[in-house]
């Protein structure tokens, strides 16, 4: 099945203004494991996943499985779950199965928008939950925040190219978070 919700990441996506912002805040946020030996970026392999790369200094795997339902494996030192979980049915399960692939001591970098009223979601979107949604999903996963931090992901000048625009500008907001497994 193709989930209407689900975005495809080609190289007209890549070169998108907004998406290259929020790759370039995302890189300033994470920082560096020196013993990382393997990471893992959860969704299509993109040109950030050569990015996270260099910067961890280790391979990146990505994903090509219905995150829904599919079973992760390997072991990974990092992992990257970067504008995904609200693209999915059941975001518990994901994080779930990232639980179990990553390593003793391992991060896990995640980001997702923070809820906005429905009326401005993408239309690719099936979840944009509040703060205490968010906090109760990654408690359930096993998941502690280690930090987190909101950014916007659109230059200043697009904003003003429209009310819906404007209105974004506002109030969308994505949550940076690095998490670390509790158990």
């Amino acid at each position: 099945m193709t989930s209407p919700f689900r975005n495809v990441v080609d190289s007209d996506y890549e070169v998108l203004v907004h998406i290259r912002l929020r790759w370039k805040k995302t890189m300033v946020f994470m920082e560096p494991m020196e013993s990382a030996v393997g990471g893992l970026d959860i969704g299509d392999r993109s040109a950030f996943t050569t990015e996270l790369e260099v910067f961890f200094g280790c391979p990146f795997d990505s994903t090509d499985l219905d995150l829904d339902t599919g079973r992760l494996n390997g072991q990974y030192d990092v992992v990257t779950c970067l504008d995904v979980i609200e693209h999915l049915f059941n975001p518990l399960h994901c994080l779930l199965q990232i639980k179990q692939v990553l390593a003793p001591g391992g991060r896990l970098y995640l980001s997702t928008l923070r809820y906005k009223p429905h009326f401005l979601w993408s239309p690719h979107h099936f979840h944009e939950m509040s703060s205490r949604s968010v906090r109760a999903l990654f408690d359930r996963a096993g998941f502690t925040i280690l930090r987190q931090i909101t950014i916007t992901t659109l230059p200043w000048w697009r904003y003003f190219t429209g009310v819906r625009t404007l209105l974004r500008g506002l109030l969308n907001r994505t949550w940076l978070f690095e998490l670390r497994d509790d158990s």
